[in-house]
C-alpha cells in the first residue's frame, strides 16, 4: 500500500512506471483490436494511451515546477483531439456498412485511461482497464451471440435478374419468415448483370442466422448473401 502512494506521487520512479503501465495496458487494448482486423492495433492504441500519460505527467510537471498552471489543460485537449484519429477508423462501406465504431470508441477510452495513468492514479486506472477489458471480450462475445440470433436479419443480396426477387419472396414466405422491407440498389454487381437488393427479414422467432443465410444460399438465383451487421 505504502508503495501504492509513493507510486502516486511525483517522481522519478512514479514517472517510469505509468509510462511502462500506458503502454502495456494501451498495447493489450490495441491486441483485442488487432485480432479482429481493424487497423488500428497494438501500435496505434499503444501510443494513444502513452501519448496521453505524457501530456497528463507534462501538465503536472508544470504545476509541480513552476507553481502555476491547470494541472487538466492537456488531458481536456486530449479527450477532445483524441476524436479526430477516432474518426479516421470508421468505414462505411459500399453496402452502407458502417465499420470501426467499435475501434473509434476503444481509442478514446485508452486515451483516457492513459490520462488517468499519467495522473498518477494507478489503482484507478488498473481497475478501469479491468472493465475496459470486460467489455472488449465478454460483452463482445454476447454482443455477438445477440446479433446472430435477433429475430431480424438484414442482408445485401445479389440475385438474378429473371426470378431472382421471387426466389427470394418464395423461400422466406414458405418457412414462414416476412420481409420487412426491400430496397432495390443501383450499384452494380459483382457479376455485372444481377439484381442488387438490401433486405430485412423478420424471422417471426429467434434462431441462428447463418443456418438461415445457409438455407437461402441454396438457391440457385440467389448468388451472393452477406448479412449487414
Amino acid at each position: 500500500m505504502e508503495m501504492l502512494q509513493y507510486l502516486e506521487q511525483f517522481n522519478l520512479l512514479s514517472v517510469f512506471v505509468r509510462l511502462a503501465l500506458a503502454t502495456v495496458l494501451g498495447g493489450l487494448i490495441g491486441l483485442e483490436r488487432g485480432s479482429h482486423g481493424q487497423p488500428a492495433g497494438l501500435r496505434t492504441f499503444a501510443l494513444v494511451c502513452l501519448g496521453a500519460t505524457i501530456a497528463m505527467i507534462t501538465d503536472e510537471y508544470l504545476v509541480v515546477t513552476y507553481g502555476t498552471g491547470d494541472p487538466a489543460r492537456l488531458a481536456a485537449q486530449v479527450i477532445s483531439g483524441i476524436g479526430f484519429l477516432g474518426v479516421g477508423t470508421i468505414i462505411v462501406t459500399g453496402k452502407n456498412y458502417v465499420k470501426g465504431l467499435t475501434t473509434a470508441a476503444s481509442l478514446w477510452t485508452t486515451a483516457c485511461l492513459g490520462i488517468a495513468i499519467g495522473a498518477g492514479y494507478i489503482a484507478g486506472s488498473l481497475l478501469a482497464f479491468f472493465f475496459i477489458a470486460f467489455v472488449m471480450t465478454v460483452l463482445t462475445a454476447l454482443s455477438h451471440y445477440v446479433d446472430e440470433h435477433n429475430t431480424k436479419i438484414k442482408l445485401y443480396l445479389e440475385v438474378d435478374k429473371s426470378d431472382g426477387i421471387e426466389v427470394l419472396y418464395d423461400y422466406v414466405t414458405k418457412n414462414g419468415y416476412e420481409i420487412a422491407a426491400v430496397d432495390k440498389q443501383k450499384r452494380q454487381s459483382l457479376q455485372g448483370k444481377d439484381t442488387v437488393l438490401m433486405v430485412v427479414i423478420d424471422l417471426n422467432k429467434r434462431c441462428s442466422h447463418a443456418d438461415f443465410i445457409n438455407g437461402l444460399n441454396q438457391n440457385d438465383s440467389i448468388h451472393y448473401i452477406e448479412e449487414i451487421r
